[in-house]
């Protein structure tokens, strides 16, 4: 019975055995425990360094722990141990590549094996919370994405105009003693100051282009009357001159017209043809004021008081029938025109150079993504490279921009004629009088503004006035001893829209390019800047979600939901910023009289800056907080770890999984297909960019330079000699005036 139990129990060795060869399964190997053995060694049971909350948790201690529950070493071989889940290869796996999983690197080839080592996320979390702080030494994790990516981007935005800056203490810079009182409340102004920068970066491009359309607009309107005398002068000069100072605000208009006032503002425009019963608008002389007789009280109307000053009678009216003294204003004012658009940076100087050195370090970034296939901490720095990519971007449009970022310019140019036409300004004053719309709570609103209107309810009028207060307590003026403030970046465009529609009411003959440059290209306009500026930032954020989003596993993680997260903020600011404006024209066909009007447009408001603030906060968490998460490693654990789509029950589900090997083949595959394209791509998209901007300021600057050229530019038209008696001319003044008021 014995020898029978004895036979049979062999039998079955030997039947498993055969069946293990047949199938080339083994369980152990003696090649492998050189390799295995000096990790399992050093094993410590706490991977944690010091409080894992705080950031001592040493994660490649934890990926240490989960080889050494699938693998163990006895008598010189390394087994798989019976029952474990955490590895799903075989030894056949190991031994085809012979390396330690933990920290694997490159080896030059796409031969690789697959994610083999895994841990489920309740493992995770019991044996090893917390997250790994970025340690100092380890430059390659925080000071390689700093200096690569993240100061370049910073100092992009020193070209971006602010109508504001942070005010520093003077006792830092004083001869005296250094006060340190004043430091906290600098060291509190410096977050507040990063979230000012990043939080608006897509109204900003917005509004930027819309001002670059605007101005291509009004540089075809006045190019299209070039050949017909159809603009006097002044009307081109005024135009002209509102391109370069339609940043400002509105209240430089006056100091506008003391630019322009000793220029001819008419012309003899009566065509052979013309009946004298039915007066040409186009028909008149304008004789200037002298500089002496305008005063603050009556400035504003000068242009228009004048319009039918004198009508002339007969003759030709050419280049030649200036005055001498109208020829050297015309000059004069060309000069200085040109001086003020040549005065500015030109856009290489200041964007296009940096943008080259940008572009230089992020192809070496994409560079370090190909000769370090497959690692997820390079892949992580390319993704927050193309996140950062946004500023630069803010950058290029703010500088292809032909109105001057620095309103001490125009200050300079002016500064005569506003002393002589203010008696109300001190002549041993070295400051101007104030007018910052901030502090104004009945500045000039118009139809085209970007703000609502005075009639908001009492809390958002309240709220605001803290606010502005707050900002003046923590915010210097950018040009603080100058009389003319720039316009936020945010308010750009609107501004712009401003002058060109004080201009059409203060030119009747310039009605007509309000209506081609803003009414009725209005909506395309508005739209085609949105479409612009949401490109803009959707390409490189697109690109970094999807780095992210492949990295480690594919799926929506914390990385590539912190930027997604951002893309969303900053398309809600783009739409309420496009609302903001495209229902400010519309408010005025309302009636406020309407209780239900007034209902409908105090809730809209209320929920409008609810939506603002909402988006503010989403844009400030996910840019300034995701940037210190990314630099500190906090999102290296195992809740960022697992998909998004397994957050909600991660305890119970079995796909909830981590793995910990490093450099697989999947690794090896997402970065040759999607990281290294996304970064040549970002590359690509940027050069091309900045092309386009230095070439369309080069085009908007020629044909600037080639209409202020032309601006006493009369054509020789051949007029019949008429004599027209006093009655006609009367007649013509009278219909000329009552066409001008019904227009």
């Amino acid at each position: 019975m014995m020898y029978l139990l004895y036979n049979i129990l062999w039998l079955s060795i030997q039947h498993l055995h055969l069946a293990n060869g047949q199938l080339g399964i083994r369980n152990s190997s003696t090649d492998l425990v050189p390799i295995y053995q000096p990790y399992f060694s050093n094993l410590r049971q706490n991977p944690a360094t010091f409080n894992p909350a705080l950031g001592g948790q040493d994660w490649g201690m934890c990926c240490n722990l989960v080889v050494n529950e699938s693998l163990v070493i006895e008598n010189n071989t390394l087994y798989i141990r019976a029952g474990q889940t955490f590895f799903t290869g075989t030894i056949n796996d190991l031994e085809e590549f012979p390396r330690f999983p933990c920290g694997a690197k490159y080896n030059g080839t796409l031969s690789a094996p697959h994610q083999q080592f895994w841990m489920p996320y309740s493992w995770c979390y019991n044996h090893c919370p917390g997250w790994p702080v970025t340690k100092a030494n380890d430059l390659g994790k925080w000071l390689k994405p700093l200096i690569a990516f993240i100061l370049p981007s910073l100092i992009f935005c020193l070209n971006v105009p602010r109508r504001r800056r942070l005010e520093l203490p003077t006792s830092l810079f004083s001869g005296g003693s250094i006060d340190i009182s004043s430091l906290p409340l600098f060291i509190l102004k410096v977050p507040l100051t990063s979230f000012i920068v990043t939080l608006d970066i897509n109204p900003i491009i917005t509004s930027g282009i819309y001002e670059a359309l605007l101005d291509a607009r009004v540089l075809s309107y006045l190019e299209s009357r070039s050949k017909e005398n159809s603009l006097s002068a002044k009307e081109k000069a005024h135009t002209l001159l509102s391109i370069l100072i339609g940043n400002l605000d509105i209240q430089a208009w006056h100091s506008s017209s003391l630019f322009v006032h000793n220029i001819p503002g008419g012309v003899f425009r009566r065509r052979p043809s013309a009946q004298l019963t039915k007066p040409n608008i186009d028909s008149r002389i304008e004789v200037p004021r002298p500089l002496d007789l305008i005063t603050p009280s009556h400035s504003h109307s000068a242009s228009t008081s004048n319009t039918s000053t004198k009508i002339a009678t007969t003759g030709r009216f050419k280049q030649s029938s200036y005055s001498i003294q109208q020829r050297r204003s015309i000059i004069a004012t060309k000069w200085r025109l040109l001086a003020m658009l040549d005065s500015q940076i030109s856009f290489g100087t200041s964007v296009g150079a940096p943008v080259l050195f940008y572009i230089a370090s992020f192809i070496w970034s994409v560079y370090e993504v190909r000769e370090e296939l497959g690692s997820y901490v390079t892949a992580h720095q390319l993704a927050a490279g193309m996140f950062w990519m946004t500023i630069p971007h803010v950058a290029l449009v703010s500088c292809l921009l032909l109105a001057g970022n620095n309103p001490n310019i125009w200050q300079n140019a002016v500064a005569e004629s506003l002393l002589i036409s203010d008696p109300f300004t001190p002549i041993d004053s070295m400051r101007l009088a104030d007018t910052d719309l901030e502090s104004d709570p009945g500045g000039v609103r118009n139809l085209h503004s970007s703000e609502f209107t005075s009639k908001d309810p009492r809390a958002i009028r309240y709220t605001r006035s803290i606010v502005s207060k707050l900002a003046n307590r923590i915010f210097e003026l950018a040009y603080k001893e100058s009389r003319f403030k720039p316009a936020w970046m945010w308010n750009r465009g609107s501004n712009k829209a401003m002058w060109i529609t004080k201009l059409g009411d203060e030119y009747p003959y310039l009605r007509g390019m309000r209506e081609e440059v803003l009414d009725r290209n209005f909506k395309k306009d508005l739209w085609t800047s949105g479409f612009y500026g949401f490109t803009l930032y959707f390409v490189p954020t697109f690109f970094s979600v999807l780095v992210s989003y492949t990295t480690p596993r594919p799926g929506f993680g914390c990385r590539s939901l912190i930027v997604f997260a951002y893309g969303i903020s900053q398309l809600i600011l783009q739409l309420l910023w496009l609302l903001r404006w495209y229902f400010s024209k519309r408010d005025t066909r309302g009636n406020p009289n309407n209780t239900w009007y007034t209902v409908i447009k105090s809730t809209s408001i209320y929920l409008w800056y609810l939506i603002f603030l909402f988006a503010i906060f989403i844009g400030t968490f996910t840019s300034i907080g995701g940037t210190i998460f990314v630099l500190t490693n906090v999102l290296t654990n195992c809740f960022c770890a697992i998909p998004a789509k397994y957050w909600r029950d991660r305890w119970t589900n079995p796909e909830a999984l981590i793995f910990v090997d490093d450099s697989t083949w999947e690794q090896l595959y997402y970065a040759e297909k999607w990281w290294f394209p996304a970064g040549v791509i970002g590359v690509v998209f940027m050069t091309i960019v900045a092309y386009i901007g230095w070439w369309y300021q080069r085009s908007l600057r020629q044909r600037y330079y080639d209409l202020v050229s032309n601006i006493d530019h009369v054509n020789d038209i051949e007029f019949e000699d008429e004599e027209v008696s006093d009655i006609d001319i009367y007649h013509i003044r009278e219909d000329t005036i009552n066409t001008i008021h019904n227009t």
